[in-house]
């Protein structure tokens, strides 16, 4: 009894472990996240990613802000484990990464995976 219950704890470490590690493929055909204004973003297809620099000027509720560049505005949803603990004002500068959403009959946003200030 003893030999399984090590076995399991042995095999639950090595799912745990394996399903934290994320790789990505970075070659050819790859899509890269680019750096866009807010204006190039709102012509992009859905699901592109991107990385945008600008402020968060308004909360919309429901995980939903404003975002905003010398060139325009656009809806962000940032989920709760983007945040990662760090605070942001209207006064600060962010680097958003994360891909366009476009669904039939709504305006385009950025579904935000990643923030940081700069």
């Amino acid at each position: 009894m003893k030999k399984y219950t090590t076995f399991f704890v042995c095999c639950l470490i090595t799912l745990i472990t394996a399903a934290s590690v994320h790789a990505q493929f970075t070659g050819p055909g790859a899509q890269q996240a680019q750096a866009v204004t807010v204006s190039q973003a709102n012509t992009l297809a859905n699901k592109t990613p991107v990385i945008l620099t600008g402020t968060i000027v308004q909360a919309n509720g429901r995980e939903k802000y404003t975002f905003r560049d010398s060139t325009g505005e656009i809806i962000i949803e940032i989920e709760r484990k983007a945040w990662q603990g760090i605070s942001v004002g209207p006064s600060d500068t962010v680097e958003i990464s994360g891909k366009v959403e476009k669904e039939l009959f709504r305006k385009r946003r950025i579904e935000v995976k990643t923030i940081r200030i700069l």
